[in-house]
């Protein structure tokens, strides 16, 4: 390829990734507000080099391209972008971790179009600067003109002193409102279409501290191992977004990722959290390379019934940003383990982009939701064992969440978008999901928006029926807990449809229960039953769940070999009855091969027998 032809060349519409290499100084911006006490905790970033990933199936669905030079592109998948020496980007650094942009801005020649319908952006140069108004550190990105053309958010951001360099990774590169609005398409403002990363030369003033010190530090970590407690609680999704989407046979598959942040909630007599990269060697306390898991649901409300109707793989945590700590021991005095230790009171955040990451996502079978195990060597991102990563989800739509185009469009239904991260020794993990009512809508020929309500922290399960619904009012919310087995919840809304017709409506929800669940027992002994379905989230036909009338057991719902309900998912469970209304019976779960315990039972709401109501005399 010759680099100094002057052809544009079309990009984002077809193939890989498409990454933007920059080598970067910088230009000046209005001061940041608010002083900043001490000089010295004022370091600046210039020159280096940045990569800007963008997401070729999400620019499809969007119907965008984005052009360059020829005599830009390296190859096939990266073009160069020359610097432009106009000055740095400050930040504050006390004793010597990242706390926030400050001023200034980081300058490139950019000849880039962007094309959307007959309408045309074109670019000459692209000015980063901090940007205001998000609620983790975040840069704009804006033409000469001035126009905010792209947001960066979900920042990875590390000051590394002794490397003399600033490492900012997994930016989400998102849409503007005066670039959306430029293209006709308004809805697209927050659209995520790339990922932005930045390693740039580092300048430290004189007598800047470069590590934490104090006594405060000096007897941490304090690891779950040693007895303290560890909780970590979700704490928003700030985005939900159509990330592309996939045809398999006649379907046609919505992909779906969210963004996520969490919190330490524990304050400084509380544990702090492993969160050591897969395949990065073996760290303590539990001399493995442990860290954090992620996994995101979608729901739909529809005719009474909680239907689970998307599941996606799980999403392996890799660095934590540290920000807003009660305190921050940096490596905690363990070598590689910056950015790696969850502090007490420290946030984080994951964007879009690194959730739908490849790399980063693989299956969940691979994962251990009650003990919060995953073994790196051999596993899906080891293909030959030798402890070195080797794959990743890169097949359309591999382990990510799938929902059929057809099953966002339901008359009537309500959607609920749920995540939740698995975290090893957590001591509550009801505080570790969440959700957002979501309305799924179509902008364009392939790409949907997810305008989402209020964050609500639980699982979707308790906002279909709350855990303190009376259970006089025909439903009911429980919450089975086993040591040694998991946690799962059993929901019911009943329904009186006239003339002695009672429908029920059930959600059996696997939340960490390893064996899976092969078996959901309703003690229905009598009466004629209609309309019996039970709805999976896989799609296939071919491995349905069936069911039978056992004088002593009752209704018997059972999985065939390979679709029990497996941890992260619902199964949903509904029949019709005459003459049986609601009161509280004893209904049963058996848990898969392996499982310490067979089964186990509650109390629930579940049909009375009609033979009873015949023989008390109160049939209508």
């Amino acid at each position: 390829m010759n680099i100094n032809d002057g052809r544009r060349a079309r990009l984002g519409l077809c193939g890989a990734a498409v990454f933007f290499l920059i080598s970067a100084a910088g230009a000046q911006q209005p001061a940041a507000p608010g002083p900043v006490p001490n000089p010295t905790a004022v370091w600046s970033a210039w020159g280096g080099e940045a990569e800007l990933k963008l997401k070729p199936m999400i620019l499809n669905d969007m119907g965008l391209t984005v052009s360059a030079p020829e005599r830009l592109r390296r190859d096939e998948a990266r073009l160069e972008l020359p610097a432009l020496n106009l000055g740095s980007l400050e930040f504050h650094a006390p004793q010597g971790q990242f706390d926030d942009f400050l001023n200034g801005s980081l300058a490139f020649e950019a000849p880039l179009v962007i094309a959307r319908g007959g309408r045309e952006v074109r670019l000459s140069r692209l000015f980063v600067e901090p940007h205001r108004g998000e609620r983790f550190p975040s840069l704009q990105l804006r033409d000469n003109s001035g126009r905010i053309l792209f947001i960066a958010k979900n920042i990875h951001v590390f000051a590394r002193p002794t490397e003399q360099r600033l490492v900012m990774e997994r930016m989400d590169v998102t849409i503007g409102e005066e670039l959306a609005a430029l293209l006709g398409e308004p809805v697209f403002a927050g659209i995520m279409i790339g990922e932005l990363a930045l390693n740039a030369n580092l300048n430290i003033p004189a007598g800047a501290e470069t590590e934490v010190r104090g006594a405060t530090c000096a007897d941490r970590p304090k690891w779950p191992t040693q007895g303290f407690i560890a909780d970590v609680g979700l704490t928003t999704m700030g985005t939900i977004q159509d990330v592309g989407t996939v045809t398999v046979g006649p379907d046609t598959f919505e992909l779906i990722a969210p963004s996520s942040s969490l919190k330490n909630l524990q304050g400084l007599d509380g544990a702090d959290v492993a969160w050591f990269t897969k395949f990065d060697g073996i760290f303590p306390p539990y001399n493995n390379d442990q860290h954090p898991y992620l996994i995101w649901n979608l729901y739909r409300v529809v005719a009474g019934r909680l239907e689970q109707i998307g599941a996606s793989g799980v999403k392996h945590a890799f660095w934590t940003i540290n920000e807003g700590c009660t305190i921050n021991c940096g490596d905690g005095g363990i070598p590689g383990a910056e950015n790696h230790i969850l502090w007490p009171g420290c946030e984080d955040t994951y964007g879009v982009g690194n959730n739908d990451s490849p790399v980063d996502i693989g299956p969940r079978a691979e994962v251990n939701p009650r003990t919060g195990i995953f073994v790196s060597t051999g596993s899906f991102f080891d293909q030959d064992g030798d402890g070195v990563l080797d794959n990743s989800s890169s097949a359309l739509g591999e382990n990510r969440l799938r929902v059929l185009n057809t099953d966002l469009t339901t008359p009537g239904a309500q959607y609920f978008f749920e995540s939740w991260y698995v975290i090893r020794d957590d001591s509550n993990i009801f505080n570790s999901m969440g959700i957002r009512p979501v309305t799924p809508s179509n902008t364009s020929s392939n790409f949907w928006d997810y305008p989402f309500g209020a964050f609500v922290t639980g699982p979707a399960i308790d906002q279909w029926v709350p855990p303190a619904t009376d259970p006089n009012t025909g439903s009911q919310n429980v919450t089975f807990q086993n040591p040694g087995v998991g946690h799962l919840k059993l929901a019911v809304r009943s329904q009186a449809l006239g003339n002695g017709l009672w429908r029920y409506n059930y959600m059996l929800m696997n939340f960490d229960v390893d064996h899976g669940i092969t078996a959901f027992i309703v003690p229905v002994t009598g009466g004629i039953l209609g309309n019996v379905s039970v709805h999976d989230v896989d799609h296939d036909p071919g491995n349905d769940w069936t069911f039978t009338t056992n004088t002593g057991q009752g209704l018997v719902f059972s999985a065939p070999p390979g679709n029990e309900i497996k941890w992260g998912t619902g199964y949903t469970f509904s029949f019709e009855i005459e003459n049986a209304p609601p009161e509280q019976r004893k209904v049963a779960v058996n848990f898969g091969p392996g499982s310490p315990r067979p089964s186990a039972g509650s109390t629930l709401v579940a049909p009375a027998d009609p033979d009873l109501l015949l023989r008390d005399g109160f049939e209508g």
